[in-house]
């Protein structure tokens, strides 16, 4: 009895599996590795999203609002989803970009009103429905970016990228000989 346990112990250890089997092993750890990173990714965002709120809500030493214009909430800082503002906050030229699609989704959401308002070209803070931090911060725990809103609007990001990628960068030196090079590469 022990010796057939032993020499199933030894099939087992020189048993590989099929091509077939070792490809779905490495696409399910694929997978999963995608869903992490996406949902790290969005973790990410969300503090963005908290920490930019948290900035807005400080006031100077005489009690205005240091952040946002006093009268009419315009913000005066660069924005996490802003062109100027997404390295600052430490995210990708790319994130910003979803994140700004999504919040610019979201303006048209009738159940509740949005914290960031967009209008002539400039971003506004809410304070008419977001009094203080507290009601802000509550906002963003109960309404915060989901990695299927996330991986809906990076879908729409991902296929202009995906087609600059795959047209190849024309080099007039070379008389048009591309070697492979794509706009991507570089």
């Amino acid at each position: 009895m022990i010796e057939q346990l032993i020499d199933r112990k030894v099939t087992i250890r020189g048993a590989s599996p099929t091509a077939h089997v070792r490809q779905r092993i490495a696409q399910a750890a694929d997978e999963l590795n995608r869903a992490g990173a996406m949902a790290a990714r969005v973790e990410l965002v969300n503090e963005a999203l908290c920490k930019f709120a948290i900035l807005l809500y400080q006031k100077d030493t005489d009690g205005t609002f240091a952040n946002i214009d006093s009268v009419t909430g315009r913000v005066l800082v660069c924005a996490p989803w802003g062109s100027a503002g997404w390295q600052w906050w430490g995210l990708r030229n790319w994130e910003a970009r979803v994140l700004r699609s999504i919040l610019m989704s979201r303006l048209t959401d009738a159940k509740r009103p949005p914290l960031f308002d967009y209008g002539n070209n400039t971003w506004y803070l809410d304070r008419s429905h977001y009094r203080s931090i507290g009601q802000a911060q509550h906002h963003l725990e109960q309404a915060p970016v989901t990695v299927s809103e996330w991986r809906t609007y990076a879908k729409r990001y991902a296929k202009p990228y995906a087609k600059r990628c795959a047209n190849p960068v024309t080099n007039p030196m070379t008389n048009g000989v591309t070697n492979g090079v794509t706009d991507c590469d570089k």
